[in-house]
């Protein structure tokens, strides 16, 4: 079962869910953006988190600064990007040996932009929001490894993620949900048959 946590990220605490079977392996979930409502409990957030630890994987997810019960407030991905490292050590100090980080959208954007400065790996991607923020174009060593995009996503334009995906890495696997949009209302459970068969 997760246990509730909190772990501070510079002066700003901040609050997540630890579940760790004393995994070698671990993921950091990240959530969509905090000002509009996103958090760690987002039910595509629970979903990422539910395919890792089918996985065996140790799992961390957690509210960015201004979100739910963590201090702080926004911080237009900088602070963001703080919280995500911070959490990695968080898991580290678990004793997981290798932690990737998975997110969806808003939280992708704080995934990638972590992979281009520091050794952390983006493994998933769900609805990077290409439309909505300006993702870099730069290639990525570190993934991501897999991206899932619905075909009505109006915050992620299919044709432009299609087109980003292999500047992001050539290796990275694009699978796409036909009619969903960037909620995945009813293609939730599709969310999680993608990241399963990614990390069978």
């Amino acid at each position: 079962m997760e246990q509730r946590i909190t772990f501070t990220s510079g002066n700003v605490t901040l609050e997540g869910m630890l579940y760790n079977p004393g995994a070698r392996k671990g993921v950091v979930v990240t959530h969509p953006h905090p000002l509009y409502g996103g958090d760690m409990d987002n039910p595509v957030v629970l979903v990422i988190t539910e395919s890792y630890r089918k996985a065996g994987y140790a799992t961390l997810r957690f509210n960015f600064r201004g979100a739910g019960g963590s201090e702080g407030q926004y911080e237009e991905g900088t602070g963001e990007t703080s919280d995500l490292l911070a959490a990695v050590e968080r898991l580290k100090a678990e004793g997981v040996e290798e932690v990737v980080c998975s997110g969806y959208s808003f939280g992708t954007w704080i995934c990638f932009a972590a992979s281009l400065k520091y050794p952390i790996t983006t493994d998933v991607m769900v609805a990077p929001p290409v439309t909505f923020i300006d993702f870099s174009q730069q290639q990525c060593k570190r993934g991501p490894r897999l991206v899932i995009s619905g075909t009505n996503d109006s915050f992620a334009h299919f044709e432009t993620l299609e087109g980003l995906v292999p500047l992001w890495n050539a290796e990275a696997k694009l699978h796409v949900i036909q009619s969903a949009d960037h909620f995945f209302s009813i293609h939730l459970k599709e969310v999680g048959v993608a990241i399963d068969a990614h990390l069978s």
